[in-house]
């Protein structure tokens, strides 16, 4: 039995409720900047304690994605206060425990980036330091899969298309090229089987912002992915990412693994036709494969090279 948008409310109710049953609520960074930093211990420090207090049913100790501060690392995040914590060690555990409902701890406060981070309006990292990457029913509290039911039950796929147009997406590449345009040419070429490719190989000195999300919010690569291939009429696809980037690559294997299980990937989606599934490709580490044609010839075993345009990918792709 396919999964219905019921099921996905349901879904995301019981963990709503679940949530709520918290008094308090720590969430732990464990994305790579914060894990360098040993925040796994810290987690684990905090999870000890709070069973060794016999609070863990009002106070939720939770990894999570990127908080946003990698260089003061590790970070914790407290809820229902609101306070973040910058340089938190496994010796401050307690204290904060300690603190909670009461006056926060000034020596670890993070307050003084609190405008910087008041100016800012996060879309595709919105998640980030919300949800546990690991868990697809956080994604799915969040309101996650619900745009894949409702373009693939209640949209045709030109008006999928129309809406990327009309919300002026563009690709986050230097070339910032408009996505609904991509897309209407893909759907347009009568090659078949047709693939989708996202293109997670940076390789440029710094750059994170492929790995941030992949860390923190794998589902949401998905889910994007899957309406994509809705509109085009694809139904496999590949996500192309360094091996430098191990943390990403096993989060996104868990998240492949939840996704079929609950039946958001796979056969009959939301009781449809319309079937989807990916797999993941690692590179080696060429810069030149974060080039489009160079990373289309890898995923097919090839040696990573440009070739000359045209035919572009979204006519000519992956044979």
């Amino acid at each position: 039995m396919s999964l219905t948008i019921e099921d996905l409310q349901g879904i995301a109710k019981i963990e709503k409720d679940r949530q709520e049953g918290f008094e308090h609520h720590i969430h732990v960074c464990v994305a790579a900047g914060c894990l360098s930093c040993q925040s796994a211990l810290v987690k684990e420090a905090f999870e000890k304690e709070v069973n060794r207090r016999g609070i863990e049913n009002w106070c939720q100790v939770k990894g999570v994605g990127c908080l946003g501060l990698c260089a003061a690392g590790p970070l914790i995040f407290v809820q229902p206060q609101g306070e973040y914590y910058q340089g938190v060690s496994v010796a401050d555990v307690g204290e904060i425990l300690d603190s909670l409902g009461a006056v926060p701890i000034s020596r670890l406060d993070c307050s003084v980036y609190a405008p910087f981070f008041a100016r800012q309006h996060k879309i595709v990292l919105e998640n980030c330091g919300k949800i546990d990457p690991e868990r697809i029913e956080d994604y799915i509290a969040e309101g996650g899969y619900e745009a894949l039911f409702t373009a693939i039950r209640l949209m045709t796929p030109q008006e999928v298309i129309e809406q990327i147009i009309i919300s002026g997406l563009r690709g986050r590449g230097g070339a910032g090229y408009p996505t609904g345009l991509k897309w209407t040419t893909v759907a347009k070429a009568t090659s078949r089987p047709k693939f989708i490719v996202c293109n997670a190989d940076e390789g440029d000195p710094g750059a994170f912002m492929d790995r941030s999300v992949l860390e923190s919010d794998p589902h949401r690569v998905i889910e994007g992915m899957a309406i994509a291939g809705y509109a085009v009429g694809a139904s496999r696809a590949y996500i192309y990412v360094r091996a430098e980037y191990p943390l990403a690559v096993k989060r996104l294997r868990t998240a492949i693994a939840q996704a079929e299980r609950l039946g958001v990937l796979g056969n009959n989606i939301f009781n449809t036709t319309f079937q989807f599934g990916v797999e993941i490709r690692l590179g080696a580490g060429a810069f030149v494969c974060g080039e489009e044609t160079a990373l289309i010839a890898s995923i097919e075993g090839r040696h990573g090279r440009p070739r000359p345009r045209p035919p572009y990918p979204a006519e000519f792709g992956i044979g």
